[in-house]
């Protein structure tokens, strides 16, 4: 399933990706699993069978947090069926058959805030069948709105492609890459070309000043941007949702702020469990 996925997505390049997703790094560096356990990638089939890749990230055993159009079409409102996900975590190369583990979805929750037409509250939550050993990332919260100061380093992470348009098919391995929070008005400002709703009460937007040499990509939305608090503890202050069309590294990148999920995430951990949908 897994093999057959990943060759559909081949073929099938950015058009069919849900909605226009991207997350996937240009830039940075080959990242390794055990400095990214949390990361999960996310391999679907739409009702049109196209493959499509998002990445998340393990926030409990059963629960991985995406990007919510990476599970209902921005365009249509449609919701892909549950039957066609494959969740694989624990490795950052996904064939090493050593290590990954594949997981099935049993359930898909959008975050009740989602606005499909300006991708405000752009956050979702797949349930696993069954669950992953890898530990789960801790999200920001209201007392780490320091972290989303202008200039400060952020850190992403994605599988797919590795440049812009003629670059279809995704890597097999984990890439990240160091970026940098901007300020609100840059982010309105410069985000403006290909997206007029940027809202910071929603989201956040890094670029890679002054070299612009890395950014995200057509392949995997739903990645993390992470930061560190004082003490040296990991904590994603972003979901990746979008950026410019083209992958022009000179334009900011756009992020779900995690501190405005986590609540509605943390109610979901230690809940007990329901029927599945179907």
């Amino acid at each position: 399933m897994l093999a057959a996925l990943i060759g559909l997505l081949a073929l099938a390049g950015p058009a069919a990706a849900q909605g226009g997703a991207r997350a996937s790094i240009i830039g940075g560096s080959t990242a390794r699993t055990d400095q990214w356990p949390w990361a999960a990638f996310i391999l679907a089939l739409d009702r049109q069978d196209r493959g499509y890749a998002c990445t998340g990230t393990v926030v409990a055993p059963t629960l991985i947090l995406t990007a919510a159009h990476c599970v209902q079409d921005v365009v249509t409102g449609r919701r892909t069926p549950l039957g066609r996900y494959t969740v694989v975590t624990g490795s950052s190369d996904l064939r090493d058959e050593s290590t990954r583990q594949l997981s099935r979805v049993r359930r898909a929750v959008v975050y009740p805030g989602f606005d499909r037409f300006k991708l405000h509250g752009d956050a979702a939550l797949l349930e696993l069948a069954t669950p992953t050993t890898m530990p789960a990332i801790a999200l920001a919260e209201p007392a780490d709105v320091a972290l989303l100061g202008a200039g400060l380093p952020t850190y992403i992470a994605g599988w797919g492609q590795r440049g812009g348009p003629g670059s279809a098919r995704p890597t097999l391995v984990l890439r990240k890459a160091r970026t940098f929070v901007q300020r609100r008005l840059f982010c309105r400002n410069h985000s403006r070309p290909y997206y007029p709703f940027f809202n910071f009460s929603f989201q956040l937007c890094t670029i890679t000043a002054p070299t612009f040499n890395s950014g995200t990509c057509h392949g995997d939305s739903g990645g993390p941007a992470l930061a560190f608090r004082a003490d040296g503890t990991p904590v994603q202050i972003g979901i990746t949702s979008l950026g410019p069309a083209n992958c022009d590294t000179r334009l900011p990148d756009v992020y779900t702020r995690a501190d405005l999920v986590a609540p509605w995430v943390a109610g979901f951990i230690g809940a007990p469990a329901v029927p599945a949908a179907g």
